[in-house]
């Protein structure tokens, strides 16, 4: 009963709008007769008479006039909450939540944010950091940066870069221990790990594969401390490639065992809970693909 007359409700206020059947059904596109009989069904329904009719006026009667002016209140909130959610799609301005690793921001993803803003001033970033993987399912946040490749299949992911760590000491380290051999000498030197990937550095060089147990010296959540230690000559410790570049090539970092990978491969994802995305996460999301591209 209730589903019936909020279906019919548009017909009531669009006839009282227009006075006319005539008029109010091709406002609404459909048949005068259609209409007239959904009218009449639903005076029926309430035991009230809602228009006065003639062959030339229809007017609304005392209850039709107390259900319009309800009903067209609950109709404009109906619109505004429509026309609120559409905006909120397709306009260009708002709010993007955004989760990560923080080291993902130090080492990959802080001008990508940073040109983001620059380019879009309307659009917010709430970035929050989390130190475990999130369920973008449940989870309150647009987007997030995931390592690793168990992600549930719900999800709408596009893979951003693959990272492959190798190992590095700076000079200052390579004073005091002897270069390592083989990655069973790492048993004789101070490591450096990231806690997320604990001490068990799985090694390969093509051929061989080892697992070499390390005892940390200093363990951290963050690769950017892990990389000030390393540089300080504190340790050794496995860091991706393009990250250690520009310290190798200035000579503050030595690459150890170059024909070994330090085994921890694994893919940067853009994550997100749903494909229908308003325009300022997709904006979001572009960009960020963008910087990645190959």
């Amino acid at each position: 009963m209730v589903q019936d007359f909020l279906n019919d409700v548009p017909l009531l206020v669009e006839v009282a709008r227009q006075k006319s059947f005539s008029k109010a059904a091709e406002a609404l596109g459909i048949g005068v007769s259609t209409l007239s009989r959904r009218i009449k069904l639903l005076e029926k329904r309430m035991g009230v008479l809602l228009f006065y009719r003639d062959t030339r006026n229809v007017e609304l009667t005392d209850n039709g006039a107390y259900l319009l002016d309800r009903c067209g209140f609950v109709l404009e909130e109906v619109q505004k909450a429509y026309d609120s959610v559409v905006l909120n799609m397709q306009k260009p301005s708002g709010l993007v939540r955004v989760c990560m690793f923080l080291d993902l921001y130090d080492g990959l993803l802080k001008k990508v944010l940073l040109d983001f803003a620059a380019r879009w001033p309307d659009i917010s970033l709430e970035l929050t950091f989390q130190d475990h993987p999130v369920d973008m399912r449940t989870a309150p946040f647009d987007v997030a940066f995931v390592t690793g490749n168990a992600i549930a299949p719900a999800l709408v992911t596009r893979k951003l870069l693959t990272i492959e760590p190798f190992l590095y000491a700076s000079p200052l380290l390579l004073e005091r221990y002897p270069m390592p051999r083989e990655p069973d000498d790492l048993h004789r030197m101070p490591c450096i790990v990231l806690q997320r990937f604990g001490g068990r550095w799985p090694m390969h060089n093509g051929s061989r594969q080892v697992t070499v147990d390390v005892v940390p010296r200093y363990s951290f959540s963050s690769v950017e401390m892990c990389r000030d230690f390393l540089l300080a000559g504190h340790g050794v410790a496995l860091l991706r490639k393009e990250r250690a570049r520009p310290d190798e090539k200035a000579g503050r970092l030595v690459r150890l065992l170059p024909d070994w990978s330090g085994g921890f491969v694994h893919d940067v994802n853009l994550v997100m809970g749903s494909r229908q995305l308003p325009m300022r996460v997709r904006l979001f999301v572009d960009h960020v693909l963008a910087q990645f591209a190959p």
